[in-house]
């Protein structure tokens, strides 16, 4: 008896030992700062375990946390999950040379790839995210084993007139009007549709307001966000560029994750993405779907990797 709890003693103090130093290990690998070739700090978050998944955040400029922050703890059951804030978003630093184009971005997730010591990943995109992680996969092939592009948006003039015919719809004649007169970059006029929706501007990406506010609550965590590329990017055309000839150019499998409601991008937007071979999956929810179709999203994710990884 005494040798059993001898031995059953040194089992737990082996075992807590080890419950240490893999926390240890855990807390050193999950927030790191990669410095890229041309001297910016990336803020990086690398959790779970799996085939590594980089995330491309959407905006432009949302930064790497909300999907962390809801999704998390499903997607890296499945994944390692690399949570990047691209240069001059959120946590991450701006270029001293102001340089935010696209071929630049593209070289940052190869330096984060080459830094983690990665051969391939998946790469996982969100919103406007989708036709950057489109350019970078059609770039960088040997680096992307597959992508899942979730709401995303491979054309934002087509996405705008999404968002536009729902506001018109629910807007004056003379407000519908003036709405379709306004010019300038998509984002510009998405913004106007949105104010002049009102207190029902939520809805163009949400089922419910208080998604949006947990939303809001969620983002306001994140203290000294750094804004520079959100404020930028409208100077880069590139990154407005038509994506979708570009997705029939790429051979990895892809999951395209598209919501019923999701009127920021458009609900048919879908039709315009050709990857040759894509499972597509439909949902009833907006454009957040990370808060709003958990289920939904986990299990589009499990037919996936069941159908091309498994």
């Amino acid at each position: 008896m005494a040798f059993g709890r001898l031995t059953d003693m040194k089992f737990r103090v082996t075992s807590f030992f080890i419950f240490l130093v893999t926390l240890a290990i855990s807390v050193k690998a999950e927030d790191k700062k990669i410095r890229t070739s041309d001297g910016v700090d990336l803020f990086v978050t690398v959790k779970g375990q799996g085939i590594p998944c980089l995330y491309v955040h959407g905006g432009p400029g949302s930064g790497g946390y909300w999907l962390e922050a809801f999704s998390g703890e499903m997607l890296e059951k499945n994944f390692q999950m690399i949570y990047l804030d691209q240069r001059g978003v959120s946590r991450s630093s701006s270029p001293a040379n102001k340089d935010f184009s696209l071929d630049r971005m593209l070289k940052d997730f190869e330096e984060v790839r080459q830094s983690l010591g990665i051969k391939k990943w998946i790469v996982l995109g969100h919103s406007f995210g989708a036709g950057i992680q489109t350019a970078y996969a059609n770039k960088y092939p040997k680096a992307v084993s597959g992508m899942i592009m979730l709401n995303g948006t491979v054309n934002i003039e087509e996405s705008l007139k999404g968002t536009l015919a729902y506001t018109y719809k629910r807007v004056s004649a003379e407000e519908a009007k003036k709405l379709s007169e306004t010019t300038g970059q998509p984002m510009h006029r998405m913004f106007a549709a949105m104010q002049l929706l009102g207190p029902d501007g939520y809805k163009l990406f949400y089922r419910d307001k208080a998604s949006a506010d947990t939303m809001d609550q969620v983002m306001g965590r994140i203290k000294d966000w750094n804004g520079d590329f959100g404020a930028s990017v409208n100077n880069y055309p590139e990154y407005f560029q038509n994506f979708s000839p570009m997705t029939r150019t790429i051979k990895v499998p892809v999951l395209v994750f598209s919501g019923n409601t999701d009127y920021a991008i458009g609900p048919e937007h879908y039709k315009l993405i050709h990857f040759p071979k894509q499972m597509l999956v439909r949902s009833d929810v907006g454009h957040i779907p990370f808060i709003e179709a958990k289920e939904d999203l986990a299990n589009a994710i499990e037919a996936y990797l069941e159908k091309y990884f498994k």
